[in-house]
């Protein structure tokens, strides 16, 4: 008898989070986002979850409507060079996923007859998708009974169930909890959706919450979740010089010296990745991604960022070094602080 109570118990708590989140998604939802249309294909779902990995939605609706004008299907992708491909992209950063998106366009057309497989383990072969990117393909783009668990499903079911942002998940057992009729494509939505304007990562809105009865967060007023604050840095970035690692695909390494690989070092205000790329367009015709800085130490007493940049687009006369080298030059600086 009490087996049977928990069971029930259970069934209510996410019965009630599943009516909850729809319910509220239907009044307060991001209707109007582009990629929420109500017969997206699996090829406009994946350019979605792309563009969207690390980067907001705002900055990415002008790129995602842009981008489908130009390559309104896979095959159009399929057949596009680099030079072709980088101006709608350029700006979103992580260009190794640019350079998936071309290699998996190329691989649905040639081997998949233009139509994106239809099982996750076909998808998580393709390049640069993985287990979220699989899931959301399946369930946005063919309606199919999937949690897209990301981290804002992290969010919201770590604090609905746990009281913690950062507790400890099991996607699947979550899914085999939620009652048979659930509309996985809503909800996937409705969850990202909440975890955006509601369950925010910071400052959260407990008090609007439509969770509370059930939610643990809501009950303990978040108390069990855990926060740290971080000291504020006294390193001058402003007077700093740069250590530049420029690449390619981190495969060459780039310098101008001809026999010993040393980085690009810019002085201050060269510090900046906006300066940096602006100065080796105008000195070197080049376009780079410059990544933020990865180290900030004082070398001889003077502030430095090491900073890795790659190359997008032009041609140049630099030397070109294997990565060991390079590697060997970085063990030198590994102890500086």
């Amino acid at each position: 008898m009490l087996y049977i109570c928990i069971i029930y118990k259970v069934e209510e708590k996410y019965k009630y989070f599943v009516d909850q989140i729809l319910t509220w998604h239907q009044h307060n939802g991001r209707h109007n986002l582009p990629w929420r249309k109500p017969n997206i294909t699996p090829y406009e779902v994946w350019v979605s979850e792309v563009m969207l990995q690390q980067t907001q939605v705002n900055r990415v609706i002008p790129y995602y409507t842009n981008f489908l004008e130009r390559f309104p299907t896979v095959k159009h992708l399929a057949e596009a060079t680099w030079e072709e491909f980088l101006p709608y992209y350029q700006g979103l950063g992580y260009y190794n996923r640019g350079r998936n998106m071309l290699k998996t366009a190329q691989i649905v057309v040639n081997e998949f007859g233009g139509e994106f497989p239809t099982n996750k383990t076909a998808l998580k072969k393709l390049p640069g998708i993985g287990e979220y990117t699989a899931t959301a393909i399946l369930s946005f783009g063919l309606q199919e009974p999937h949690l897209a668990f990301d981290t804002n499903h992290q969010r919201v079911w770590g604090r609905y169930l746990h009281g913690d942002k950062k507790a400890e998940l099991d996607p699947l057992e979550i899914e085999s909890n939620l009652p048979p009729n659930t509309d996985f494509k809503k909800l996937n939505a409705a969850i990202m959706d909440f975890a955006n304007l509601v369950y925010t990562n910071r400052n959260p809105d407990i008090e609007n919450s439509p969770l509370q009865p059930y939610c643990v967060f809501c009950q303990t007023g978040g108390r069990l979740e855990s926060t740290s604050t971080s000291k504020k840095s006294d390193f001058p970035t402003s007077e700093a010089q740069t250590f530049l690692i420029l690449h390619e695909q981190h495969k060459k390494y780039f310098s101008t010296q001809k026999r010993t690989y040393a980085p690009f070092i810019l002085p201050a205000p060269l510090n900046t990745r906006a300066r940096i790329q602006s100065y080796f367009e105008r000195e070197h015709g080049l376009q780079l991604s410059v990544r933020p800085p990865y180290k900030k130490a004082y070398v001889d007493g003077v502030p430095t960022l090491f900073t890795r940049a790659q190359i997008l687009l032009g041609e140049h006369e630099f030397s070109e070094f294997p990565k060991k080298e390079v590697t060997a030059w970085l063990k030198r600086w590994r102890t500086v602080q």
